[in-house]
């Protein structure tokens, strides 16, 4: 039974990869760069960071990319990147049972904060922690270790959701659980102990319950 979830946001609680995919295309346009969105994803599902490096690299641009990117994709309307289906009823039940929701990710305060409020969400999160924190990158299990610190987590009760590789790994490095979010359904191998097509499926995965209702499941 997991009670603490602790969230990575883009590609897992919100559907950003489609939008990122077309802010890095126009950026690469800029620098009179055509790449195809395959190779763009491929890229960017690996990290933002390491997407930019690639490209950087690859024709010789200069460092500046990555903050190209970010002065416009922090400006994107909200609704191009809309959270999952199931995502905020999920967290709703992991409160409503007793548990706790708690973010880590690697984009700024503001773009997530901006998203959540739109759509609703921010308060069912105990805490943010974002770039603007200052942690080491994933899959350094730096944050996600502050996390179980600060708020006293029972590690068994804990387990980390997100839908690449380095946050599989910054969970095991911090000793708690992992679960995938796979929503294309790809073969690729993975290290997490659960894998998950759709977020209407981790009732199944997390079982938290109120110690004194029992479990609510949400379909």
């Amino acid at each position: 039974m997991f009670e603490y979830v602790i969230w990575d946001f883009g590609g897992t609680l919100f559907d950003t990869y489609p939008a990122a995919a077309e802010v890095f295309s126009r950026v690469l346009e800029k620098y009179e760069v055509r790449a195809s969105v395959k190779e763009i994803l491929e890229k960017l599902k690996e990290s933002t960071s390491k997407a930019a490096r690639y490209f950087v690299d690859k024709y010789k641009l200069h460092n500046g990319f990555l903050q190209d990117f970010y002065s416009i994709e922090n400006h994107l309307e909200p609704e191009r990147q809309p959270p999952f289906e199931g995502a905020k009823e999920m967290c709703i039940q992991i409160n409503k049972n007793g548990g706790s929701n708690f973010l880590f990710s690697h984009r700024s305060n503001y773009s997530m904060t901006k998203l959540l409020n739109y759509y609703n969400m921010l308060d069912l999160f105990s805490e943010i922690v974002s770039a603007d924190s200052g942690f080491t990158r994933k899959p350094d299990p730096q944050a996600v270790m502050y996390i179980i610190d600060k708020y006293g987590l029972e590690r068994e009760r804990v387990i980390t959701i997100g839908d690449r590789e380095i946050d599989m790994e910054a969970g095991k490095r911090a000793g708690i659980a992992t679960c995938l979010f796979n929503p294309d359904g790809d073969s690729a191998r993975t290290t997490a102990d659960f894998v998950v097509t759709s977020l209407k499926k981790l009732s199944s995965v997390l079982q938290v319950c109120n110690r004194f209702s029992g479990c609510e499941t949400h379909d």
